[in-house]
């Protein structure tokens, strides 16, 4: 038998929660996002909200665990076997962009003809693509990079890496990913060796984008909240190049307006945007 915590939090929060409960010794930590599909019989999840279910071998363990990131939820007894086969068939290899696709490591299906795939093991959170924020990022980088073939490609906040990733596989030229977070940069570390990506092809750094040396880049993405998105907006501006794309996600609907008028100020056009399940993503154009 094992043990699990199921816990209910804002849908941007979940990622997080998840590396702190691997930090505690979790064993696997299966995420449930808004407008996921969810098993047979599985509760659903209330709007804006969802659930991080971590497994461990010890009750104890958990309940300690859930103590000390100030939850009071008691840990469920569970046969070992059901979550480990029920947290594999929640990940499935999954389109993200009209040339690429996000699976697990256990799912070996090949690449189709123009096509790439980004390995992207569960059990290292930090984004996976299933979320809509990370979802409509990719999308629009696949569209970018087969309009601006070779282009520089820079992910703040890159969490698993899974957009720097992608930019390699399409083949971007110079692609860098940022973090504030040492435990998200090891995990976007090691997915590139999951991927097969020679160490140094992507520079992963842990700074601010004003950082960063040398120039500037042809295409951004943000995909971080609001209030790090309007506080960073100088910064950032001087990464996107002229005539440059930048890609700001992690954002409701109703916060579209307001990450736009940040920009703005710095000189940016918007030129586009595009809903999912309550969340949006914003494009904008230097000059």
């Amino acid at each position: 038998m094992s043990w699990a915590l199921v816990l209910t939090a804002p849908a941007a929060d979940l990622e997080l929660l998840a590396a702190e409960l691997f930090e505690r010794g979790a064993l696997g930590v299966e995420l449930q996002e808004p407008g996921q599909p969810l098993m047979p019989g599985t509760p659903p999840l209330s709007p804006g909200a969802g659930r991080c279910i971590a497994h461990f071998a010890d009750r104890d363990e958990a309940a300690r665990s859930a103590a000390d990131i100030g939850r009071t939820e008691a840990p469920i007894e569970i046969a070992d076997e059901d979550w480990s086969i029920a947290w594999r068939r929640q990940h499935r290899p999954m389109r993200v962009g009209p040339r690429s696709w996000v699976q697990p490591p256990w799912d070996d299906a090949p690449a189709g003809p123009g096509e790439v795939r980004v390995v992207i093991d569960p059990g290292m959170a930090f984004g996976t693509g299933s979320h809509p924020t990370t979802a409509l990022c990719l999308e629009r980088v696949d569209e970018l990079l087969a309009e601006r073939p070779g282009a520089d490609v820079l992910d703040i906040g890159t969490g698993s890496g899974i957009i720097a990733l992608l930019a390699v596989k399409l083949g971007a030229g110079r692609v860098t990913g940022t973090e504030n977070d040492p435990v998200a940069l090891e995990a976007a570390r090691r997915g590139a060796e999951l991927n097969g990506i020679p160490a140094g092809r992507i520079a992963w750094t842990l700074s601010g984008p004003d950082e960063l040396p040398g120039p500037a880049y042809e295409i951004v993405a943000a995909n971080i909240l609001l209030n790090t998105l309007v506080d960073l907006a100088p910064r950032i501006a001087r990464k996107v190049s002229p005539r440059g794309r930048l890609l700001l996600s992690g954002l409701l609907s109703e916060q579209a307006r307001a990450a736009e008028e940040a920009y703005e100020v710095e000189g940016f056009v918007p030129l586009a945007r595009k809903e999912r399940e309550g969340w949006v993503r914003v494009e904008l154009s230097r000059g």
